[in-house]
């Protein structure tokens, strides 16, 4: 029986998976602070995302973890005084989503 720690080196070693990896989106720390951040603001979570011109709809697929839209999550992150960097200097698909807005 092979353990997760061995499939993912086995996984890597393949230099196109690898590639591909790194290119997906993952759950990170600064969607987890967010989502978090929100639920303490659950009162205000219409008018927060209002405000942001978040679509409810793409909130709630962020909080699933069903998909992740980092120009948003940059956006909330501002709006609750936190580093945004992890996104912005970090996120596979932050830049790829700006040059589309």
């Amino acid at each position: 029986m092979l353990f997760f720690k061995e499939l993912v080196a086995e996984k890597f070693k393949d230099k196109p998976f690898l590639s591909l990896y790194n290119e997906e989106c993952h759950i990170c720390t600064a969607t987890m602070k967010v989502v978090a951040q929100m639920a303490q603001n659950e009162d205000a979570r219409d008018n927060i995302l209002a405000l942001l011109g978040i679509d409810p709809v793409d909130f709630e697929a962020l909080e699933a973890g069903d998909h992740c839209r980092p120009l948003q999550v940059a956006r909330l992150l501002n709006h609750f005084g936190m580093d945004e960097s992890e996104v912005t200097a970090h996120c596979p698909r932050y830049s790829r989503e700006l040059s589309n807005t």
